[in-house]
Parts: structure tokens; C-alpha cells; sequence
């Protein structure tokens, strides 16, 4: 009698295997065993399912499979497997086995299980002792869960931070559209080309709206440049009007514009006492910063970081730590800019100029100077700053001496 194989593809019994299960199973045991435990896997996997592609259906019965597994199966190179039947997976999901299969079928493809079928195609598994290693087993191979630990935890890792830098956008994308408005309103003022400013102006609101409450990288990222643009359009465009007439140090050649008895700044300046002492004292912990040389515009005044902080407390909630470094302290005050309305150009030639903390400093003395109701615009007020240093004019410490002192006066009083 001759007996010939069946050719039927769903033949009863018989797994149906596609090519995305078999390339990702030679993949996964190319890798070798990362020694992770039981526990260390589950939490990579629910920290972030989504940085691993998988939906939350997907993520849960993964973590059913490793909850039917023992500590032991995951040590070394002991087998992992799982045999659980799909009608227990059926009865604790609530879904049909077709779903089961369907899903079963979409981690094999994606690479997160190896299916291992036995002769007569049951489930089954046979240990060294009750909790031994597992000696043969044919269920759902757990395997690669181990083997691609390490890639689990760089998934996760790089899936936060570009939520943080989407984050970040998304903050940015306000501060923007905040400039821009306020630009818009000084365009409207100084310039004669009202149609184009109030198209800027209905575009910077349209790509605002657009934002949404999502952090994805993919929107936020083009509409941030796009938003850029328009901020350096209207700067193009108010540059080229007639500059506003504005003195923020006073008069060179006159007295300082601090009316502060200069013996209170000294005593104030060395002794430490109050909050500017505090903020100003050479070897501030928490700060980078060094001696400036004479050249800069600081000419000796050691603002630091903390006195920083104190003269524009708004730098707090944009720090990341309570005692942020130079570094730190200098991002925060560049996302200041925005909500001050200075312009990225002019923040960037502010660098560029003066130096970076420089810069920094000088547009948080705008920033406390803005608070008293003293400065009609700060955009301005900075492209002034910026002149008068390159003139060699511009004397910061003057300014710092007298908001020092206010400080510890505030605090005297209060």
C-alpha cells in the first residue's frame, strides 16, 4: 500500500508558520542569554510596552506567559518554557481562540516568543524535581525575552527620551507662539506692512492650535521650525524699522543709576549677609562659575547661579535641580527669552558677543528690571546691551550692585 503526504497548507493539527516567525526566531538565537531574572524582565516589559512595539493586549499576555514560568527557568541556560493551553489564555482574557491564535502569532513574528511544538502537538513539560530546571518542555519558548533584555532596557530608554524632547518641543512651540504675538503686536506698531504681519500672525496661531495635547516628535518638530520662521521673519521686519530710543545703563558719563550707598554694597558684597551675599560670595557650592576678566561685561561681579535665581525666582520652575550649574542655569534663562520676548536672533548674538553666561546674566537683569515696570522692550533692551559692549560701554556691575542690594533690602523688610 502507498501512502502519500497530504498537501492541504491548514491541514488539521498542523501550526501555520509564516517567514517573519522564522526570521525572527534565527535572530533571536543568534543572541545569547543576558542572565536577566524573572523579575528584571517583567519590569522592562511594563515600564514602557510601547517603546517595544507592542500594544497592551500584547504586553499583558507576555506577562501571563512568564507569570506560569519559575524563577529557575530563567537562570543560566535553563529552558523557558511555558505551556499554559490557549483555553487557559481564552478563559483569562475573555476572547475567543481565534484572538488567541491571532495573537500568539503576532509575538512569534515580532520576535517575543519562539513557538515549540511537540510530536503530538500538546503542551506539556517534565522538570528535575518539583521546582527544578525544566529537562523537556514544548509550549511557548520565553527565550528571547532574555536574549533581547538588553535591547528591551535601550528601547525603553530611547522611547523616553524623545517623550522628554517632545516634551521640551511642546513647551517651545508655546514660548514661541507667546514671541510671536508679542513680535506681531511690535510689527504692527513700527512697521507699514500690516497685511503680512497679520497673516504672520494668523499662521503662528493655526500652527499653535496644531500642537495638541501629544508630544509627538513627527508634528512637534516641523511646526517648531516652521514657528522659528516666522519669529525670525518678524525680527527681519522690525530690525528694519526705525530703532526705539533706550538707555539701560544710564548715562556713561553720569552718575550710576543705582542710589544705593556704595560702603552698604561693599558690606553687603564681602560679608555675605542676605540674600545677595548669598548669591554673589566667591565659591558658591552648586555653581561653575570663575573669576570673569575684566573685559567681561560683569567686570568682577560674581553672579552666581544662586544669586541668579534669587534675582529672577521664575528660573526655578525651568531648572532641573534646586542648585543648577552654569550650563544648566543658561538653558533655563534661554527658555526665559521666549516669555520675555526676545528674539532667538538676539539671544543667540547675545552669546556670541558677551559670552554665554554673559548673556545669561544680562537678560536676567532685564528679566528683574522687567518686573519693576523699567524696560518697554526687552528685545530692544538686549540689542542695546549688545552695542554697548562692543563699544566697550556697557557696565553691567553697576546694574548687579544696586539689584543686590534691593535683594537684601527685600529681605530686611520682609
Amino acid at each position: 500500500m502507498t501512502y502519500s503526504l497530504s498537501h492541504d497548507p491548514h491541514q488539521a493539527g498542523v501550526r501555520r508558520i509564516t517567514p517573519a516567525m522564522i526570521l525572527a526566531e534565527m535572530q533571536c538565537e543568534a543572541l545569547p542569554r543576558s542572565g536577566a531574572t524573572k523579575a528584571q524582565i517583567l519590569s522592562a516589559l511594563h515600564t514602557e510596552p510601547r517603546a517595544l512595539g507592542l500594544q497592551p493586549r500584547q504586553s499583558d499576555l507576555l506577562g501571563f506567559l512568564i507569570s506560569r514560568t519559575k524563577p529557575v527557568d530563567w537562570e543560566d541556560d535553563n529552558l523557558t518554557i511555558c505551556s499554559v493551553r490557549n483555553r487557559d489564555i481564552c478563559e483569562r482574557f475573555g476572547i475567543e481562540r481565534s484572538t488567541v491564535k491571532r495573537w500568539l502569532r503576532g509575538l512569534s513574528e515580532l520576535g517575543w516568543i519562539i513557538m515549540r511544538d511537540s510530536p503530538n502537538q500538546q503542551r506539556w513539560l517534565r522538570r528535575d524535581g518539583r521546582n527544578g530546571a525544566i529537562l523537556e518542555g514544548y509550549g511557548f519558548d520565553l527565550s528571547p525575552l532574555s536574549r533581547r533584555y538588553d535591547e528591551m532596557l535601550q528601547r525603553v530608554e530611547a522611547f523616553r527620551e524623545r517623550e522628554r524632547e517632545g516634551k521640551r518641543l511642546h513647551k517651545r512651540a508655546m514660548v514661541l507662539g507667546r514671541r510671536i504675538a508679542a513680535l506681531c503686536a511690535t510689527a504692527l506698531e513700527t512697521t507699514a506692512d500690516r497685511p503680512t504681519v497679520m497673516s504672520i500672525q494668523q499662521n503662528g496661531h493655526q500652527l499653535l492650535a496644531l500642537r495638541g495635547n501629544d508630544h509627538d516628535l513627527d508634528i512637534l518638530s516641523p511646526l517648531v521650525e516652521q514657528m522659528e520662521g516666522l519669529v525670525e521673519r518678524l525680527e527681519a521686519m522690525i530690525a528694519g524699522a526705525d530703532p526705539v530710543e533706550m538707555d539701560p545703563m544710564g548715562r556713561t558719563d553720569g552718575p550710576h543709576n543705582t542710589d544705593t550707598n556704595p560702603n552698604t554694597i561693599t558690606k553687603v558684597t564681602v560679608s555675605g549677609a542676605g540674600y545677595a551675599g548669598v548669591g554673589i560670595e566667591e565659591g558658591v557650592v552648586g555653581s561653575d562659575s570663575v573669576s570673569r576678566s575684566k573685559a567681561s561685561p560683569l567686570r568682577g561681579f560674581k553672579a552666581g547661579p544662586n544669586f541668579l535665581l534669587q534675582l529672577v525666582p521664575d528660573l526655578r520652575d525651568l531648572c532641573t535641580s534646586s542648585r543648577p550649574h552654569e550650563a544648566e542655569l543658561i538653558e533655563a534663562v534661554e527658555m526665559l527669552t521666549g516669555s520675555l520676548g526676545i528674539s532667538s536672533h538676539a539671544w543667540r548674538q547675545a552669546c556670541s558677543v558677551m559670552g554665554r553666561y554673559e548673556a545669561a546674566v544680562a537678560v536676567c537683569v532685564i528679566s528683574a528690571k522687567s518686573r519693576k515696570g523699567k524696560v518697554r522692550s526687552a528685545g530692544g533692551l538686549l540689542r542695546a546691551m549688545i552695542e554697548r559692549h562692543l563699544d566697550g560701554t556697557l557696565a553691567l556691575d553697576r546694574t548687579l550692585y544696586g539689584l543686590a542690594s534691593d535683594l537684601s533690602t527685600d529681605r530686611t523688610y520682609h
